[in-house]
């Protein structure tokens, strides 16, 4: 069956979307092999090829966002898709790993245009009882890409060398960008009020950048080292200076009138909570097999697919049955099943346990919820935003969930500490117990304050 013009956009954007988180958590996989490449480079150095590409990310997602609302989201989209493919075909052609972190850099710049226009691109597309389906699917997107990640790289460096898995992503943006460009809807920025806050937009990216960095290197460099506490009193100053000229800017990096819309505020609270959780616990499961399982990092793959699976085929109905019934009870209860689904293994993993009964009803569990959870709530996060404001209203979302990733990655990684490896599952426990309690924020959150009215009818 031939689709239409609009739900070919769609097939573009969600692509798009799952090739930046692909790429996102693959090149995790090549760190040992870089290492083994270029032995002459400290493992902080290395670790640069994943740090930078986060850092850059987040940091300048809100700008992406911004410009895709006043450029035009068409514009914005390919822009992105070409500095996405030309990072990837530099990194994976680099002869030296500082020219591979570069390349990543340009690359994340082009991830932080495509990740907040892709979706602002097509959901005019469509009508409103059809959105939470759209953004169900899109989100869903980048759950398969991050769960095939580890898998496919794997394969990649069993069969060729780490460069393939940097390289691949080259080919399929020059595949998305032509598509893009035939069939992405060319719709104008939305008139403004003046030029940019130039002031706010430095200080506001200095600052979440700043923040970023902290989290995720603070952890590495030492919480009290100089460059760690400098960045953190520059960052925090900075975001006193974005707030302030924002509030006082006819056209800010972030409209905070975007806050006065309550259910935009709660959904996305709630989300960047379950997100901090997830992530967190996320990172630990490999610890685990790997250490008490004996499991390779292939088998790890193969082992952590069957959850978000779970989370893309129970995609295809969440959105559906969001658009008919409404989002309040469906985000309740997927934020309840990613949380029980946590609590499920951490109380039941042990060395001496079945993957069948100790991670599988868990990570079922928690795909199940991530589901109900994730897609719609991004759907219900922007269903009562001003459609000229889905550009940035998206980039404030996802910039809020990737920042929510990063510090709960930091505590847990605080909590395990110098802990020996193989001899710290009493650490990992606590890890898995404190993003359970975070997680439980989330569902109270919702019930209490995400508005009633606030749904489709």
């Amino acid at each position: 069956m031939k689709l239409d013009r609009a739900n070919q956009a769609l097939v573009v954007a969600a692509t798009a979307m799952l090739l930046v988180s692909f790429v996102g958590t693959a090149t995790n996989i090549a760190v040992p092999v870089l290492e083994d490449e270029f032995p002459n480079e400290s493992l902080s150095t290395i670790s640069w090829v994943i740090s930078g590409f986060n850092v850059t990310q987040v940091t300048f997602m809100l700008i992406g966002g911004r410009l895709a609302d006043r450029l035009g989201r068409k514009r914005v989209f390919l822009t992105g898709m070409v500095l996405f493919g030309v990072g990837a075909a530099l990194s994976g052609a680099a002869p030296d790993i500082r020219l591979i972190i570069a390349a990543r850099v340009i690359q994340a710049l082009g991830a932080a245009l495509v990740l907040p226009s892709s979706l602002a691109a097509v959901l005019p597309e469509f009508p409103i009882e059809r959105h939470a389906t759209v953004v169900s699917l899109w989100s869903s997107m980048g759950i398969l890409g991050a769960a095939a990640a580890p898998t496919v790289a794997a394969g990649l460096l069993q069969v060729s060398s780490w460069r393939a898995v940097f390289f691949v992503a080259a080919p399929i943006s020059a595949l998305a960008f032509v598509a893009g460009q035939r069939v992405l809807t060319p719709v104008p920025g939305a008139p403004t009020a003046g030029r940019l806050d130039l002031v706010g937009t430095a200080a506001g990216t200095t600052a979440v950048g700043g923040l970023v960095l902290v989290i995720v290197q603070g952890r590495v460099w030492g919480w009290t080292d100089p460059v760690i506490l400098a960045v953190g009193m520059l960052a925090a100053v900075n975001a006193v200076l974005f707030v302030t000229s924002s509030r006082s800017s006819a056209e800010p990096l972030v409209d905070f009138g975007l806050f006065g819309v309550q259910s935009f505020t709660v959904v996305t609270l709630a989300s960047a909570l379950l997100a901090t959780s997830t992530t967190a616990a996320w990172f630990l499961y490999p610890l685990f097999m790997i250490e008490a399982w004996d499991y390779s990092i292939f088998q790890v793959g193969l082992a952590m697919t069957p959850g978000p699976v779970a989370l893309v085929v129970a995609s295809l109905f969440s959105g559906r049955f969001a658009d008919r019934r409404g989002y309040k009870h469906m985000l309740i209860l997927g934020s309840v099943l990613a949380m029980v689904g946590t609590a499920w293994m951490a109380l039941w993993l042990e060395p001496g346990r079945s993957y069948v009964f100790a991670f599988l009803p868990g990570t079922l569990c928690i795909g199940l919820g991530m589901a109900l959870m994730l897609g719609p709530g991004n759907s219900a996060a922007l269903r009562d935003v001003d459609l000229a404001q889905l550009g940035a209203a998206n980039a404030v979302y996802n910039t809020a969930r990737i920042f929510g990733g990063a510090l709960g990655i930091a505590v847990v990684a605080s909590i395990i500490g110098t802990a020996v490896a193989g001899q710290r599952l009493d650490e990992l426990r606590t890890g898995w117990w404190t993003m359970v309690a975070v997680m439980s924020v989330s569902p109270l959150l919702l019930a209490v304050a995400y508005p009633r009215d606030a749904h489709v009818s």
